[in-house]
């Protein structure tokens, strides 16, 4: 075998040094993130939260966070507000091409659990999110992805208890910093595509712009071919109804443009049978035989669907829905034009001006 030259031990021994260096570094920095990241979590206001493990990347510039959990501190509530497997978060290499330097995140398997128990709820709106959102990613996040999602509406409290859900839900947020630096009004493109509960399907499209004080923004969501027995539950906890059948679908648009709203809701009902409850009191038969009798007498014969169209304005936080609109919309389904299902084509365009190519 042939003997090493002094050299080669030197460049041998200095190349074992670097790797131990850049392992121990490495070990270092993951156990100082996971103190940081806990630390964070541990300051949300009326939450705690905790993270299993941390793995740094120094070759990509990213680090991932493993089993990441956020409970109500309250412990009245007995699913967690925000529980995701993993988030990487690293930089945006691309966008270094367009001399900035921002970061992409993506989640996997997030749920969001908005829930109620025992006089408490689990809504989130109490809590400023920006501010540990900026302390886990302190580079401005250009890019946001989500990989098989779930969002929920539990009520324990309720009989029977409440449990609807959208899931495996699949999305993703691009250019939320205008890296491109086109001249769109609404320069990031939003695309959401779920499942929900019933086996109907969630579709979400549009554009935003968040650089803007207050963002602006052009959304449509289209929940389809739901089937409304599955949601027996929430109708027999609140309305004391049963769905012996039915087909719901929605469709929705709204924008924003400085910071004032403007939009609709248009939920479709097809098909659709109710039975009251045996066991619902006096006021609730009553409550429950009312309402069966005008979801018929304001049923289209025809399509054999209930539908009406809400129009909502207001501003971003205070948005106003038009009940003369709704009632309008009732009675022209019934007895003038049945609505189609899909989004309306007046007052869909427009809402905010594009800028001239």
């Amino acid at each position: 075998m042939k003997k090493l030259t002094p050299k080669t031990r030197i460049l041998i021994g200095f190349a074992s040094l670097v790797v131990i260096v850049v392992i121990v570094l490495r070990l270092y920095l993951s156990v100082w993130v996971l103190d940081y990241v806990n630390g964070v979590l541990a300051h949300i206001p009326g939450y705690k939260g905790s993270v299993e493990s941390i793995n740094i990347d120094l070759y990509r510039g990213a680090y991932r966070i493993n089993n990441l959990k956020l409970d109500k501190d309250t412990g009245k509530i007995p699913v967690p507000f925000i529980d995701i497997a993993a988030i990487d978060l690293s930089l945006q290499w691309s966008a270094l091409l367009h001399g900035r330097i921002v970061s992409s995140i993506t989640l996997t398997q997030p749920v969001i659990n908005f829930a109620v128990s025992k006089g408490d709820k689990q809504t989130g709106e109490d809590v400023d999110w920006t501010k540990p959102i900026k302390n886990l990613a302190p580079i401005d996040i250009n890019y946001v992805r989500f990989r098989d999602g779930s969002v929920t509406y539990q009520d324990f409290s309720s009989t029977p208890q409440v449990n609807i859900y959208i899931h495996q839900m699949d999305g993703r947020i691009d250019n939320l910093r205008n890296v491109e630096k086109g001249n769109a009004a609404l320069p990031s493109t939003v695309t959401v595509r779920g499942n929900s509960i019933g086996n109907g399907s969630l579709k979400l499209d549009g554009h935003m712009n968040i650089l803007k004080q207050v963002p602006d923004m052009d959304l449509f969501l289209a929940l389809e071919n739901v089937d409304l027995p599955a949601l027996n539950s929430y109708s027999e906890a609140y309305a004391a109804f049963d769905f012996k059948e039915g087909n719901f679908n929605l469709y929705s648009h709204m924008a924003a443009k400085n910071g004032q709203v403007s939009g609709y809701i248009k939920p479709i009902v097809t098909n659709l049978s109710v039975d009251v409850l045996k066991k619902a009191n006096p006021p609730e038969v009553v409550w429950s035989s009312v309402m069966a009798g005008v979801l018929t007498i304001f049923t289209n014969v025809s399509k054999d669907q209930f539908a009406t169209r809400i129009d909502l304005e207001g501003s971003v936080g205070k948005i106003n829905t038009n009940v003369w609109s709704a009632l309008v919309g009732i009675f022209d389904n019934a007895f003038v034009n049945a609505m189609s299902k899909g989004f309306d084509q007046t007052g869909d365009q427009g809402l905010i001006e594009q800028p001239q190519k």
